[in-house]
């Protein structure tokens, strides 16, 4: 009988212990899940329009004549001078206020990003023996998330720039202080005359996610961009 009280004392003493243990592990569990949601928070806080921007490329399409030719480089000495460039420019970025950028931005060669925005200068040249018109034209590769609502581009052209932009999404014209993308796929075109054998002209890409653009949603957040830049003789 006695044995069998005892017995029956462990058994109760265990079940409390055991009752004790659970009770702490869910407190635990309820301690840590907490921590978890607030941390994903504070990530997605600062991760809002956190976004992805792909390269940047250069190109020039193949022209018969032999004398005349187009050359690219991304030093102005033109030491490795090659038909395509491949600015290898993959950030994450988050949206800024156009105010933000620095001012020497066409001052330096190369990939030159900064934070929260890409930076690529490069150099087009005529190495052949005859004078050429060239035609340009930058346009979106691709694009996910509608990131392009609130995207800017400035393309400065032997020092003079100029901001790009969509369409406002009212339909009302550009956005302040820019000028409209051509389409919806094309940010800009132009031609270039009377290019001249050793003439050189300069380029210079910026690619930034405008906070004061009224598209500048969270809906933007995980979005990815690629933009491309061609070039073709037309003489």
């Amino acid at each position: 009988m006695a044995d069998r009280a005892e017995k029956k004392s462990k058994l109760i003493l265990r079940s409390a212990n055991e009752v004790k243990k659970f009770t702490v592990r869910q407190k635990i569990m309820r301690t840590a899940i907490a921590a978890m949601i607030i941390l994903a928070v504070v990530i997605y806080l600062i991760s809002v329009l956190y976004t992805k921007t792909g390269s940047f490329t250069v190109s020039i399409n193949k022209f018969d004549a032999t004398q005349y030719a187009l050359t690219l480089s991304d030093t102005r000495d033109f030491y490795t001078p090659t038909a395509m460039l491949n600015a290898e420019i993959s950030k994450e970025i988050t949206n800024i206020s156009e105010s933000w950028l620095p001012a020497d931005l066409d001052n330096i060669d190369g990939a030159h990003n900064g934070d929260n925005y890409v930076a690529y200068t490069f150099y087009l040249k005529n190495a052949g023996e005859g004078m050429v018109t060239y035609n340009y034209q930058m346009y979106i590769v691709s694009v996910e998330n509608d990131v392009d609502e609130a995207i800017r581009i400035r393309l400065y052209i032997d020092g003079v720039w100029t901001n790009y932009a969509r369409t406002a999404t009212d339909g009302s014209g550009a956005e302040p202080g820019t000028t409209e993308f051509l389409t919806d796929r094309i940010v800009t075109q132009g031609q270039r005359q009377g290019f001249n054998p050793g003439d050189v002209t300069k380029y210079t890409v910026i690619i930034w996610i405008e906070g004061d653009d009224p598209d500048c949603i969270d809906d933007l957040l995980g979005g990815e961009l690629k933009v491309a830049m061609d070039f073709e003789i037309v003489k």
